[in-house]
């Protein structure tokens, strides 16, 4: 008999959106549930020190995530860590990796947040190479720095606060090579000006950096064992490479193109998407009944951001339950409008970031033919192009032919990179359980049932 816990509302991811939805849905007087793959709380952007895990207000983190964490701990909210949601059969119908092995509700909220995007450049797979998210979560939780010697290439605000952060742990930031230019930022300054808050972050990180490579980009990394150099080069504004390289002695190089939307749960459940993002509506309830989204899972926007959509979300889910019970014994809440002014304002801000910082088509020439695509089946860019010019016009024929996301990642790593290689850009791979790697007992057991 497989365990189940049955709640109101469900939220899956721990983040900033996940904990605020989570907290709007139990003030509302409703039987919550939080479930996260991470040991706390806190999502990556609040990543807690190891010895911090059991803390209910860790002293490292910034004030209004102590707060939350502090308020969560408080509440009501059941929360599930250190668990995945590794299938869904059906809308409130969540199965986990964890000791709950089954978690039904009312209404769910999906706070999956996002994952760095990967860019395939001769070199990535090389020891030493890690996306920037990977080097901070190394110094957040364990005060590690990926290297002595780090350079850092990307485009966004990202790339700067996880330079500061790897300075500040023990490393030598040799470089940060960013892909846009001043002339770029000069060019959506007005509109910044709406976001003094913002602005005062960023010139704060920016006084800690002191070389910022203005319309570069990584072309590769090379070494024997592990990394040992790096060399950027001018980009156009396609950001693709001019010219004019430069070469750089490294032991540790780490990537920040932006971030990839996690929909793999939303996808299951069958959300609509728009682009890369989940699909909603103003009060955040996706194109499934009782569905509803909140965070980088609707498009990146940071965590401000993230903290209003999920109390909307949360709020909203509450309010689809009680109308769902009739009024029995259950509160029937209403959605603070204010929230959704200060989520037009905040995405605003998200808007101004996408039109700087969205990829751009030129880092697609940066792959050679020996370059992997997929490293879970060391497929390389000359294998996927030659499938495509010998027929494959699918995502599905791809698969079959090269391998390309049949590895463990499923295709988190290597889909958008493999689809860049077909004419034009389809979807995704086929969605299907399990959405994370399960132990064979946990299957055996969940089709006995």
């Amino acid at each position: 008999m497989m365990e189940e816990l049955h709640v109101d509302v469900a939220v899956v991811g721990g983040g900033p959106a996940g904990m605020s939805a989570a907290l709007a849905a139990a003030r509302a007087g409703l039987r919550v549930a939080l479930i996260d793959e991470y040991a706390a709380p806190g999502g990556q952007i609040w990543r807690r020190r190891f010895d911090e895990v059991g803390e209910a207000a860790p002293r490292s983190l910034p004030g209004a995530a102590r707060e939350l964490c502090a308020a969560l701990a408080a509440s009501t909210v059941t929360v599930l860590s250190g668990v995945s949601v590794w299938a869904a059969p059906a809308p409130g119908d969540l199965l986990l990796t964890g000791p709950v092995e089954r978690v039904r509700a009312t209404a769910t909220v999906l706070a999956t947040g996002a994952y760095d995007r990967p860019i395939a450049f001769p070199g990535w797979t090389l020891p030493g190479v890690m996306t920037a998210g990977g080097a901070q979560a190394l110094a957040k939780g364990q005060g590690i720095v990926p290297g002595r010697r780090v350079l850092l290439a990307g485009a966004g605000p990202f790339l700067l606060p996880v330079a500061a952060q790897l300075a500040a742990t023990g490393a030598k930031v040799v470089a940060v090579a960013e892909a846009t230019r001043r002339r770029d930022w000069a060019r959506v300054s007005p509109r910044m000006s709406g976001h003094p808050g913002k602005l005062k972050e960023y010139v704060g990180y920016r006084t800690k950096v002191r070389r910022i490579e203005w319309g570069h980009v990584l072309v590769r990394a090379e070494g024997s064992d592990r990394v040992e150099s790096a060399t950027i080069a001018e980009c156009g504004p396609d950001w693709a490479p001019t010219g004019n390289e430069r070469t750089y002695d490294v032991d540790a190089v780490c990537t920040a193109y932006g971030f990839l939307p996690s929909v793999d749960l939303a996808r299951a459940l069958g959300c609509e998407l728009r682009g890369d993002a989940v699909a909603h509506d103003a009060d955040m309830a996706t194109s499934v009944p009782g569905v509803y989204v909140a965070g980088e899972a609707t498009g990146i926007g940071g965590s401000d951001l993230a903290r209003v959509e999920g109390e909307l979300a949360g709020w909203t889910a509450a309010a689809y339950v009680a109308r769902g019970t009739n009024g029995n014994g259950k509160a029937k809440p209403t959605v603070p409008s204010e929230l959704r002014a200060r989520r037009a304002k905040l995405a605003d801000f998200a808007g101004i970031l996408g039109e700087l910082f969205d990829p751009r088509p030129g880092l697609r020439s940066l792959a050679t033919p020996d370059t992997i695509l997929c490293r879970c089946e060391d497929v390389t860019l000359g294998e996927v192009d030659a499938a495509v010019a010998g027929g494959a016009t699918s995502m599905s024929a791809l698969k079959v032919v090269t391998r390309a996301g049949q590895g463990p990642c499923q295709g988190r790593t290597c889909e958008r990179l493999v689809a860049s290689r077909l004419p034009e850009e389809p979807a995704r791979f086929s969605s299907r359980a399990p959405m994370r790697p399960v132990q064979l007992d946990v299957l055996i057991k969940t089709a006995a049932e």
